[in-house]
């Protein structure tokens, strides 16, 4: 039995944004409230297991019954680790207004994209805790895509692609040898490459771009550059074990080998660093051509440098870096960002960022958090190779939610349209209408 969805509308700025609710067709069937009760716990304590949450799935979908749902939401509000901390909303007119939306359920719309919507809210765990049972029915999209090689739960969720859709981005990348030789990954064969001084290049089963070299300090140092076009992304690992992920349209210089005081690259576009710890020889990130750099020892943090993108931002995961601009200087700890505004000279220090949507890209997710309508398209821009023009002046909205990056741009679109934004398509090009 499917599950069908209708949407509901929240307050957001200055427009309005659908919240989509699970609402099913289902006879009510008897279903363990204890079982529920156990599986979505762990749900939301994110200790849940692939075949827990195909479990809990078809206890929510096949099995619906909204009085022991609303049980168990009401049970998620009154436990302090997740009501503890709300300043933006009183949690009991929130959970009146959810539960009053699935009782007015009506099976009208099916979900055409692959979305879980979410409430604006500062508080993550609330967050967590007002939407989660709206959103298994999406969820489970995920899990089936990512974490099982066999079919998920039934859901219908994906839009058919349309005649000359646009195809989603893929891994792939360009790496540019010492003599300038250009070497397109997805043509290329896996095992090895090239040899660069003492360094051997290799193409792993998984895609992954390889360094190993020899010990001994080389005989002079060469710089290689891997660049992904709009529509692909790559990862690398250094000759020092360093670990890189860029995300499209970008790129990384980096030696072949590192010696030396300093093991220096350059990026351009976004990258996820996985640094390999060395306390003699720092690991220095710079933004190409600018005095801007990231200085660490062994960390794990993303950059983002786009051109196209009002400033800098450095998000650290794990670990400890020290950011520079000019003589200024800022050493974050994990679970902080700093941004480097296009109009300011100073470095913004901002705390608890938003680390699942920073992250979103390396996971192959769009998550859109209250996100204005240019960022989103300035994303699927760079990851569907779209040029996207605003007719006028750019709609004032802004759209929660998560899509998976591996649908067609008609679905993203269709998901769009949905939120109220009004555009044409002229092949790959996207014209956003006021």
């Amino acid at each position: 039995m499917f599950s069908f969805c209708r949407l509901i509308r929240l307050s957001v700025g200055s427009r309005r944004i659908p919240v989509q609710t699970i609402v099913n067709q289902t006879p009510k069937l008897a279903m363990s409230k204890i079982e529920v009760q156990d599986l979505f716990k762990k749900y939301l304590d994110d200790s849940i297991t692939p075949d827990e949450f195909s479990q809990l799935y078809t206890l929510i979908n096949r099995e619906y019954n909204p009085e022991i749902l609303e049980e168990i939401l009401e049970s998620s509000f009154s436990d302090p680790a997740y009501a503890a901390g709300s300043k933006d909303h009183d949690v009991k007119e929130v959970f009146a207004s959810i539960l009053e939306k699935i009782r007015q359920r009506e099976a009208t719309e099916h979900l055409l994209a692959p979305v879980i919507p979410f409430y604006r809210r500062r508080n993550r765990r609330i967050a967590v805790a007002a939407a989660a049972l709206l959103v298994l029915c999406a969820g489970a999209y995920f899990w089936a895509r990512q974490s099982s090689p066999t079919p998920g739960p039934a859901i219908v969720q994906t839009v058919a692609p349309r005649k000359n859709d646009v195809s989603p981005g893929h891994d792939g990348a360009i790496l540019t040898l010492a003599n300038g030789k250009e070497i397109v990954l997805g043509d290329a064969q896996n095992g090895d490459l090239a040899v660069q001084g003492t360094t051997r290049i290799t193409k792993l089963n998984n895609g992954q771009l390889n360094y190993t070299s020899s010990t001994g300090k080389p005989a002079e140092i060469l710089y290689n550059t891997l660049t992904t076009p709009r529509a692909r992304k790559t990862s690398v690992v250094l000759a020092d074990g360093t670990q890189v992920w860029l995300n499209a349209a970008s790129s990384i210089k980096y030696p072949t080998a590192f010696s030396g005081k300093e093991r220096l690259v350059e990026i351009t576009g976004e990258a996820y660093f996985e640094i390999a710890k060395n306390a003699k020889m720092p690991f220095i990130v710079r933004r190409a051509g600018s005095n801007e750099s990231i200085e660490v020892l062994g960390t794990h943090f993303n950059v983002n440098t786009y051109d196209d993108e009002d400033a800098m931002k450095t998000t650290l995961l794990e670990g400890s870096v020290k950011v520079k601009r000019g003589t200024d200087s800022r050493i974050l700890q994990p679970g902080q960002q700093a941004v480097l505004s296009n109009s300011k000279e100073s470095i913004e220090v901002v705390d608890e960022p938003n680390t699942d949507e920073v992250m979103a890209w390396k996971n192959g997710r769009f998550r859109l958090n209250n996100m204005d309508l240019k960022t989103i398209m300035r994303q699927l821009a760079r990851w569907y190779d779209i040029d996207v023009i605003f007719e006028g002046k750019a709609p004032d909205i802004r759209i929660g939610g998560i899509l998976h990056e591996d649908v067609y741009l008609s679905t993203v679109m269709s998901f769009l349209k949905e939120n109220g934004v009004r555009y044409k398509m002229e092949g790959k090009k996207i014209i956003i209408l006021e």
